[in-house]
Formats: C-alpha cells, sequence, structure tokens
C-alpha cells in the first residue's frame, strides 16, 4: 500500500530530477562556444564580456576539476594583476552565474570551492569531454567498433579547440595540444579504416594527417598504403617521394621499411601495368575530404565574401583565415602584415572587405585604410583593437571606415559585423564605447 509519505517523496524526487535537468549545461568548445541550459541557448556574447567568458572557458579545460583564483588570474592577465584582481575575478564568476544557473546560486554547475572554482562534471555535458571519452573507449574496443568511434571524435572536431580566442596565448597552447590529439587520432583512424578494407576513408584520414603534419610517417604509411589497395600506384608513388623528399630535408633520414617496401612494390606493378595517361581528361581535384571539380569552384567562390586580413601576429591570422573559411558565405582571399602589404595587396586582389589591426608594425591600420579608401571610397573597412582611444575611433569615422571591434571578442559577433558592414555607417562594438567614456562620436552599436 502506497503511504501519503511515500507517494510524496516520490514526487518530490521526480520533481529534483526535472530541476536537475534544467539546470544541466550542454557546452560546445570546439569551435565557437555554445550553451544550452534546458530550451534556453546562450553564446559567447551573452556571458558578460570577453573576461567572463575565459572564465568559463578556463575552468571547463579542467571540467570536474578545481582551478584555483590564482591561476585563472594569472591566465586572464598573463601574471600581470590589476591592483582589484581578485573582486574584479570574483564578479565575472558572479555574472557567470546569473547567466548559466540563474536562481541557483552557488548550487549550480559552476561552484565555489576552498581557494578557487569547479565546473560540477556530473552537470556539464562538455564536447571537449565526449571527444576524450570516445577516443578512450576506441583504444580499448575492436576494430569495426573503434572506427565508429573514432568518425564520431573526428566529427566533434572540424574546428579548433577555442574558436573565439583568438588572442590569448594561454588558449593557443591549448588550442595547440588539443590539435595534437586530433591528428594522433587521424592518423589511427586511417590506419583503423585501411585495416578493414576501407581504402577511400584511410585515403582521406591519411592525407588530412599529412597535411597538418608533413613529418608523421604513420600518415604517409596510412595514405600511401591506402593509395595502393585502391590501385592508384602512380599516386602513391607520387606521395612516397614527397615523403621521401620531406623527411631528407627536415629531419635528414628516409621513410622506414614499410614505406620503402611499398615503394618495391609500386615500381614493380607500374612497370609491369602503366597506368594510362590522363592527359587532356578534367579530373576532379580531391583534397583531404573535399572534392573540387573545375568549374565549379570559380561559381562557389564567386558567391563568398572576399576578405583580407591585416595583421602582423601570424597564430592570430591563421586562426582567422581559418575561421572564415570555415563559413559558406565568407573566404580569406590573403593576408597582410603591414601598411605597405595592406595597400599593394589589396590594389592586387580587390577584395569585398579588408580586416585591419590598429597598430601594425610600419604604421597605423587607419593610416593602411585612408589610403585604401583614397583609391576606392566603396570598400569595407573593419578595425581591430584591443586598444582604442577616442581620437582614434573620430579618425575612424571621418575616413570612412565601417566598423571598430575588440580584437578579443567573440568570434561570431565579428562574423556577423563582416556580413552587414557598409560603407557610409560605422558599427562600434559596446565593449569599446564603455573603454572611451564619454565624448566618443555618435555610432552605431551592435546587439550584445
Amino acid at each position: 500500500m502506497i503511504t501519503l509519505e511515500t507517494a510524496l517523496n516520490a514526487n518530490e524526487s521526480v520533481l529534483d530530477d526535472d530541476w536537475t535537468e534544467q539546470q544541466r549545461l550542454r557546452i560546445d568548445i570546439i569551435g565557437p562556444l555554445t550553451i544550452r541550459r534546458g530550451s534556453t541557448a546562450l553564446s559567447a556574447n551573452d556571458l558578460g564580456g570577453p573576461k567572463p567568458r575565459q572564465v568559463l572557458e578556463i575552468l571547463l579545460l579542467s571540467l570536474g576539476s578545481a582551478v584555483s583564483k590564482n591561476r585563472i588570474m594569472d591566465l586572464l592577465w598573463g601574471g600581470k594583476h590589476p591592483a582589484v584582481a581578485l573582486p574584479t575575478l570574483e564578479s565575472y564568476v558572479s555574472v557567470l552565474r546569473r547567466h548559466l544557473q540563474p536562481g541557483s546560486g552557488r548550487s549550480g554547475p559552476l561552484r565555489t570551492v576552498t581557494g578557487g572554482y569547479v565546473m560540477d562534471r556530473s552537470m556539464v555535458d562538455l564536447d571537449l569531454d565526449r571527444f576524450e571519452a570516445l577516443t578512450n573507449r576506441a583504444a580499448h574496443a575492436e576494430a569495426r567498433q573503434a572506427l565508429a568511434l573514432l568518425t564520431q571524435a573526428l566529427d566533434l572536431s572540424v574546428a579548433p579547440l577555442l574558436g573565439d580566442e583568438l588572442l590569448p596565448a594561454w588558449a593557443d597552447e591549448e588550442r595547440a595540444l588539443h590539435a595534437t590529439r586530433v591528428s594522433q587520432t587521424r592518423v589511427l583512424a586511417a590506419e583503423t579504416a585501411l585495416s578493414l578494407g576501407e581504402v577511400e576513408k584511410a585515403i582521406a584520414w591519411g592525407g588530412a594527417a599529412v597535411n597538418e603534419d608533413p613529418l608523421n610517417e604513420r600518415a604517409w604509411t596510412a595514405l600511401i598504403l591506402g593509395l595502393e589497395e585502391h590501385g592508384e600506384s602512380t599516386e602513391a608513388l607520387r606521395a612516397f617521394e614527397r615523403c621521401r623528399r620531406v623527411m631528407d630535408q627536415e629531419m635528414g633520414c628516409a621513410p622506414g621499411p614499410l614505406l620503402k617496401a611499398a615503394q618495391a612494390r609500386l615500381l614493380e606493378r607500374t612497370a609491369a601495368h602503366p597506368e594510362p595517361s590522363t592527359a587532356g581528361v578534367t579530373a576532379a581535384v580531391t583534397l583531404a575530404d573535399h572534392t573540387i571539380v573545375p568549374g565549379h569552384a570559380s561559381q562557389v567562390e564567386a558567391d563568398r565574401l572576399r576578405i583580407l586580413t591585416v595583421d602582423d601576429h601570424t597564430t592570430f591570422t591563421e586562426l582567422l583565415t581559418g575561421a572564415l573559411d570555415r563559413e559558406p558565405d565568407l573566404m580569406s582571399v590573403g593576408a597582410a602584415k603591414s601598411v605597405e602589404s595592406a595597400v599593394e595587396m589589396f590594389r592586387e586582389l580587390r577584395p569585398d572587405l579588408v580586416i585591419m589591426d590598429l597598430h601594425l608594425p610600419d604604421g597605423s591600420g587607419l593610416k593602411a585604410a585612408e589610403l585604401i579608401l583614397s583609391e576606392a571610397p566603396e570598400a569595407r573597412i573593419v578595425i581591430l583593437t584591443g586598444n582604442p582611444s577616442a581620437e582614434a575611433l573620430r579618425e575612424a569615422a571621418t575616413i570612412g571606415v565601417c566598423a571598430f571591434l575588440p580584437k578579443d571578442g567573440a568570434l561570431g559577433t565579428m562574423l556577423d559585423t563582416l556580413r552587414h558592414a557598409r560603407t557610409g555607417t560605422i558599427i562600434v562594438h559596446p565593449s569599446l564605447v564603455v573603454q572611451l567614456g564619454r565624448g566618443t562620436p555618435a555610432v552605431r552599436l551592435p546587439s550584445e
């Protein structure tokens, strides 16, 4: 017989489960930061600015483990804490709690521990955590299951880790470590596919791994053996020669026994059965798992916004141009590092839009913008800066710059601004207006 007390306890347990499920967060940090709390979707723009967002990302990178306040402050301010660093950090955490666990105070996923903070693993579903779990399971599975698990892991990693953080050194270090793990996973997937006779997958993954790390002999082996199994002997020999040349030039050594044996087989096979000539045939060019058919690529590119990036920070430029090329309506056409090269490349490439750092080695990005706009008044130019001034903003508005954005802002905001930047109106991000204070010219602000 069910008593009233039993029924009430059971009902309370159901309510607790529902409440916990509503608080549970599903977060992606591979690519742009995205967060789901129940039916509510949040993005990098909804967390109160770059620093609170970075606090969350730092905690997520150590999901389930406490991170000290001193460690967080060191990462946020590069070891140069402002005098008010501790109360400022605590205010950032309060802002995060308001967005991530409204009405729950300290009882939600973001918890306070002695001397620091922790993201509760039981209340967070993180894509990076899933990637690591999938690769760990694959290491102990039979080949067919392992291939399925590795495929899922690679599907999660189609974009760089921390895609919104193009500037901080700590983010770049974490991104490099994750990229190495992804490359290792790709090689293992190629080897597993080869063992199962799925040679097309082996070729695609092996080729991608070789592009990422040309000194990885395991990647070359998977690619060359895959091409051999697929009957592409000539292409396999070309790949072997590229491998031999890279290893000789970069490491002063030759390919190992497996690849030398493959070369011997391939030479024998091509001598006995030469492959038919493909001269005069219009062929598709395959790059990793993307196929580009001549004549079609030009039409695809014509529909995309062509963008020139001007910045002397190589890592920042590579991450930004990579992010542009992953967008279906945007594409990078080049990168310059100075005022002089920016003007020259604009004249040569005639891009639809220019992303320009305010501070360049040989002068101001505004000088480059002025030179470009004097020749092409219709050009759209977006200025990036981490240290704005009212004078720079006034000059940008005067010469016809389209937008003024923080260099450490969310990638999604930057991409949306690029899409909507138009001559005749200057868009200024609210965070820059706050830094400038009063006395700035009238501008239109993008929504947070």
